[in-house]
């Protein structure tokens, strides 16, 4: 088990080599990486001014998350230096560090480990995992957490629960990592209450305070930071929204970080995990039926992934890694599909045994290196992206955080973390009317949509790829303005 944990955090490591210790550029990798790594450079700065990173240097407030994803980026850029690498850190131990609870939980929930090295490398090798493994944003950071507050709840629903204090800070960190780790505390805790198995339930009301412990200390830190919660709710009603083709959009975006393989072998293997209710051993404490199984672990994965894409479908039709979790998911079923396969020997002739197991050893490997070996549509996104930051590079710095030497054409209604990163200023986000009317010399960044017009390359300070750091007079002169 172990070595099939190292095995993958190096497959990990190499997969992200491309990015990992560059800067941030135009993706969802830069955008997130650049904007909890602002408010970290703001704590650092001035811890309290800054409210605990809240406050990102230029002034701008963003607590729409749980606080431990800027706290953690702020301890390691304390640690390393403000390096793109320091700033990645938290996420990609975070990601080692789910792999290793995944294991964990899924012996605890009666799988062989056989079984349980099938799911964690079939999780592992998912490119969704080798993709955004190494992204800082809450759902990457948030999962070790959630993992280990549903592993609290597993043995106090086996009857065989964690101690007091260990279960309570789980649920508290829980609650400070992510809203899917707070909901999948909440799930396995309100799942553990129904077990009514010896001190099963007790701890799972441990589990519960401290899982609210945390979200009372996030609703707090946001609520300094922002001054109230109104701006929390109004972000949660935005993500709610219908958004436009959410579903079609999220069906691409599981196929190209899942695969029809990988998913083909989630659809199997929730079908007779979710159906099946034996096969548990002594980790399983010792319980058979629905609590002995892995069937309440599978049942609280499954919910918190589609839960979490329904309730907020506006920002599953534009994020492509809202399913993340769906990692664990993935690793609860590859495990519970190897089960079914594994459990036909007992069916079979004795020398039918190692055929079978040599045909799920060679699935699970064909379907692993399938995933290991490809580049997702998303990493050459965050490839492509990357050709933007040594074109922001050539920008001065700015002398003041809240000062501008960069204006971005067509940013995000949320910014341009990116550039307000790497010139430790704020970039100036102009409508078409103020982009008119911008000094001649203010330099303008822009990503080009087809060839590159050749008066704009001779006046720009820097090309690379598609993007493009030209004065404004420049361009506009170039385009008739």
């Amino acid at each position: 088990m172990a070595l099939a944990v190292l095995a993958l955090a190096v497959t990990l490591a190499v997969h992200v080599s491309p990015w990992a210790t560059k800067g941030f550029g135009v993706s969802h990798d830069g955008y997130n990486g650049a904007m909890w790594g602002l408010g970290a450079r703001a704590a650092r700065d001035d811890p309290l001014g800054h409210r605990l990173g809240g406050v990102q240097p230029q002034g701008y407030r963003y607590a729409n998350h749980p606080p431990l994803t800027v706290w953690a980026a702020t301890a390691t850029t304390a640690l390393g230096g403000e390096r793109p690498a320091a700033v990645r850190a938290p996420a990609a131990l975070a990601s080692l560090a789910a792999l290793a609870v995944l294991a964990l939980l899924l012996r605890d929930a009666g799988f062989s480990p056989p079984e349980a090295v099938a799911g964690v490398v079939l999780a592992g090798t998912s490119a969704m995992f080798l993709t955004y493994g190494a992204m800082l944003d809450t759902p990457v950071v948030a999962l070790p957490f959630g993992l280990a507050a549903v592993a609290a709840a597993q043995r106090a629903w086996q009857g065989r629960p964690a101690p007091d204090v260990l279960v309570l800070a789980v649920g508290a960190l829980a609650g400070l990592a992510g809203w899917q780790a707070l909901l999948a505390a909440g799930l396995a805790g309100g799942l553990a209450l129904l077990s009514g198995r010896g001190p099963g339930p007790r701890s799972a009301r441990v589990l519960l305070a401290g899982a609210a412990a945390g979200l009372a200390l996030t609703l707090g830190w946001i609520a300094w930071v922002e001054g109230t919660l109104l701006e929390l709710a109004d972000q949660a009603s935005l993500r709610s929204g219908a958004g436009e083709s959410w579903l079609d959009r999220q069906g691409r975006f599981l196929l190209d970080l899942y695969g029809p393989a990988l998913l083909a072998v989630l659809a199997a293997g929730l079908l007779v995990g979710l159906a099946r209710g034996d096969g548990a051993d002594d980790r399983a404490g010792g319980r058979t039926g629905w609590w002995g199984g892995a069937r309440p672990l599978l049942a609280v994965l499954v919910t918190v992934v589609v839960l979490y894409v329904v309730a907020f479908r506006q920002a599953a039709g534009i994020h492509d890694y809202w399913t993340y979790w769906g990692v664990a998911l993935v690793a609860g079923a590859g495990a519970a599909g190897a089960r079914a396969v594994l459990g036909l020997r007992r069916r079979l002739p004795d020398r039918a045994g190692p055929v079978v197991a040599a045909v799920v050893a060679l699935v699970v490997l064909g379907v692993a290196a399938a995933g290991a070996g490809r580049r997702s549509d998303a990493d050459r996104a965050i490839q492509e992206g990357l050709d933007a930051v040594p074109v922001l590079a050539a920008a001065p710095r700015a002398p003041e955080p809240d000062a501008a030497t960069v204006a971005v054409r067509d940013a995000d209604r949320t910014g341009a973390p990116w550039a307000n990163w790497a010139t430790h200023g704020e970039a100036l986000r102009p409508t078409r009317a103020e982009l008119a009317a911008l000094p001649a010399d203010r330099l303008l960044f822009f990503r080009a949509e087809g060839p590159l017009d050749p008066a704009l390359r001779a006046a720009a300070v820097a090309v690379r790829g598609r993007y493009v750091l030209v004065p404004a007079g420049a361009y506009r002169q170039a385009l008739g303005r």
